[in-house]
């Protein structure tokens, strides 16, 4: 996946050894200006990975500054320093609140715009993410009405080593559904036509698709509708304000092994 970094919180960018990322009591660091500050794979900061790519022999490393705190994130490459119109987020749609907006790139694919305050928060508090699958599984199915929400799910979980399929719809679903083998559906509630609640009460009453298990990510908040997607069959409820991929990934992880 590729992301954007605001030029004026980029202080350098540099090339390391492996070698050269130390642990220290505080977590790994890498040497800059005479001392260490903290490191993370950029990865494993989004939650897509343990980073394991950006640290191979030889990586690309950013050093960026926020209110005068700085941090490294080491990347796959560095592409070129370009101006891009950033654009917000739809309301409630799942990003992590690292992710300042979006910019869409000459393919007409959206490209995330990282927050430098964020950024250098979390990778001061980075943990290990889920490891990347190590053997083949069937494929996860994202259902919602929304591009960019597809767009971004998708690249979540293909960036963590999932493969993925989109549906666009309720109806869609079901006979993708009864067409090939999943290993997890990852649903949104309101669509038009077939709401995700439906559906995932036509999967309860299918033999064949009841035994794979469900993800509701929405907007609804309510007691109402938890305990209604409980009722579905559903085996997690996400609400999109409160969206962390880190702990979407564990519990797919979870529910997918």
């Amino acid at each position: 996946m590729r992301a954007a970094i605001p030029m004026d919180a980029v202080v350098r960018t540099m090339r390391r050894a492996r070698a050269d990322v130390v642990a220290s009591p505080d977590g790994d660091a890498i040497s800059s200006d005479g001392g260490l500050i903290p490191f993370a794979p950029l990865a494993r900061v989004l939650g897509q990975g343990d980073g394991s790519r950006a640290t191979r022999d030889m990586f690309s490393a950013v050093v960026i500054s926020a209110s005068g705190r700085k941090a490294a994130v080491g990347v796959d490459r560095l592409l070129e320093g370009t101006t891009v119109l950033v654009r917000a987020f739809p309301a409630l749609a799942p990003v992590d609140a690292i992710v300042a907006g979006v910019s869409i790139d000459a393919e007409g694919r959206p490209q995330p715009v990282l927050d430098a305050e964020r950024l250098v928060d979390a990778v001061r508090r980075a943990e290990r993410a889920p490891a990347r699958p190590s053997s083949p599984r069937n494929p996860i199915l994202v259902v919602d009405d929304s591009l960019t929400t597809r767009m971004l799910e998708q690249s979540i979980l293909e960036s963590a080593g999932y493969a993925v399929e989109l549906a666009t719809s309720g109806e869609e679903a079901l006979e993708k559904a009864r067409g090939q083998r999943y290993g997890l559906f990852l649903v949104d509630v309101e669509m038009p036509g077939m709401t995700g609640f439906e559906l995932l009460e036509r999967f309860q009453s299918d033999p064949d698709l009841r035994t794979i298990p469900s993800i509701l990510v929405t907007s609804r908040n309510t007691p109402e509708d938890r305990r209604r997607g409980a009722e579905s069959g559903a085996r997690a409820y996400v609400v999109k304000s409160e969206f962390d991929q880190v702990d979407l990934l564990r519990r797919i992880g979870s529910l997918m092994s």
